[in-house]
């Protein structure tokens, strides 16, 4: 099963997964602490990317556990080196398509963040995943809802970034919500009614990673709005975006929430 992940892997967007792996880090521990990851328990991370998830899995399972991370990109090769650095031993990386891959034996669980909404056939595809979990083991996806995302009080220069952001991702023939629907697909692939979470990064004037965080997004689709006609006039570039989100949060005294990340988890039958 291919991916229709277009985004790419050049080094602005591996800067992007690396602060999003920061930014989502309690997230998605809490969730995965939630959907019932404990050690000793071997798990597959499907769409691993650089690993953050992968590396937050096997802090949950421990040395008695394993985790093997499965992507379909080269990024697998940054993977490995972060591995290595970090000393993870019960940690491994796999290049390969998910209608590809094959395990020797049935996994506890397999976990992704943000990788069913690239793929054609998200329910195909747990469907699939479901069939590489032992009885009573855990599927769990996380995924995010662009739509919501917004400051406290309202920021006039990212409400206008974030819709333009938000246009940018529909026209690449992405769903924007698609983190709310987890629980109807999850029925629609035959697995029960999912337990779900959800948790936002909120943060100030001072966070700078949030901050950040929120501009790389912006670096990576402007060229996208500007084929749109969403720039120019006062939507400030990429370069001049940190500044200016400081000065405004720093001034309203406010807070911006980035997507919510929500989290869907069953017990497999």
């Amino acid at each position: 099963m291919s991916t229709t992940y277009t985004l790419g892997h050049e080094d602005s967007e591996v800067r992007r997964l690396l602060l999003q792996g920061r930014v989502y880090r309690a997230d998605t521990r809490h969730a995965l602490l939630m959907a019932g990851l404990k050690p000793g328990m071997r798990v597959l991370d499907v769409g691993s990317g650089p690993g953050d998830v992968s590396f937050l899995a096997a802090e949950l399972v421990g040395p008695t556990g394993s985790v093997q991370g499965v992507d379909a990109a080269d990024i697998v090769h940054l993977a490995r080196s972060r591995a290595a650095e970090q000393r993870w031993t019960n940690v491994t990386f796999t290049q390969s398509a998910l209608d590809e891959l094959v395990l020797e034996e049935p996994v506890d669980a397999v976990i992704g963040r943000l990788i069913l909404m690239h793929l054609p056939d998200p329910v195909a595809a747990l469907r699939q995943l479901a069939g590489l979990v032992r009885p009573g083991g855990i599927i769990a996806f996380a995924e995010n809802d662009i739509a919501t995302v917004r400051s406290y009080p309202e920021i006039p220069s990212f409400r206008t970034v974030t819709d333009a952001v938000a246009r940018s991702f529909e026209s690449l023939g992405l769903d924007i919500s698609f983190g709310p629907k987890l629980g109807t697909l999850f029925q629609e692939a035959g697995l029960g009614i999912p337990r779900m979470a959800v948790g936002a990064p909120m943060g100030g004037a001072d966070d700078i990673d949030l901050l950040t965080y929120a501009v790389e997004i912006w670096r990576l689709v402007y060229p996208i709005a500007e084929g749109l006609g969403l720039t120019g006039g006062d939507v400030p570039t990429p370069d001049e975006m940190l500044p200016v989100l400081q000065r405004e949060i720093a001034a309203a005294r406010a807070s911006i929430m980035m997507p919510p990340q929500i989290t869907a988890w069953v017990r497999v039958r």
